[in-house]
């Protein structure tokens, strides 16, 4: 037996807990032409792993593979882009996750002495890009062992590629496709 007025409080706070749910629900609903609200609940993802010959031509002093992007990050890229469906946010992931499979090019300088400048191909969009890299060392990251994070990304047009390589700032990692339009 409840306390009188008690179960007249749970119906209420029901009520009013399905009435916060629907507003909830219509305000997810009338952005859907904006963003996806599957976008708006993004986690960490992994894009794929470094590969041992990216690390080792660099001189890179850690073991991990592993490469990270944060949800902030991926909202971030997804934004800039101005994708509206999960569809499109997964194919943002898989072209960064194809690019960091296939590394051509570490970029220097790096302003950061953990951040790297990976140029990376992507084969289903015939384009380069390039995406820093960031090494988080064991002793500052939460898992504690070092962690590979991609901070953003950005195409790496043909121009910019003339501009780095005539400059001498590509060192490269593996030869393999590149666009058309690239000039070794």
């Amino acid at each position: 037996m409840l306390p009188p007025g008690t179960q007249s409080a749970i119906v209420s706070a029901h009520a009013h807990h399905a009435a916060s749910l629907t507003s909830a629900y219509t305000a997810v609903q009338s952005t859907r032409g904006y963003r996806n609200a599957a976008l708006l609940e993004l986690a960490d993802q992994l894009l794929g792993e470094i590969s041992d010959a990216a690390v080792t031509v660099r001189g890179i002093p850690t073991i991990a593979r592993k490469v990270l992007i944060s949800s902030k990050n991926l909202r971030h890229a997804i934004e800039r882009r101005q994708v509206s469906s999960q569809e499109d946010a997964d194919l943002v992931a898989l072209r960064l996750s194809e690019a960091l499979l296939h590394p051509r090019f570490w970029l220097a300088p790096q302003s950061n002495p953990n951040v790297y400048l990976l140029i990376g191909f992507s084969p289903s969009a015939d384009k380069c890009i390039k995406f820093p890299l960031k090494l988080v060392p064991a002793i500052r990251a939460a898992t504690k062992i070092d962690e590979w994070w991609c901070q953003t990304a950005m195409p790496f047009g043909s121009e910019k590629f003339r501009e780095a390589s005539a400059k001498g700032l590509l060192s490269e990692i593996q030869r393999g496709s590149l666009p058309a339009n690239f000039e070794r």
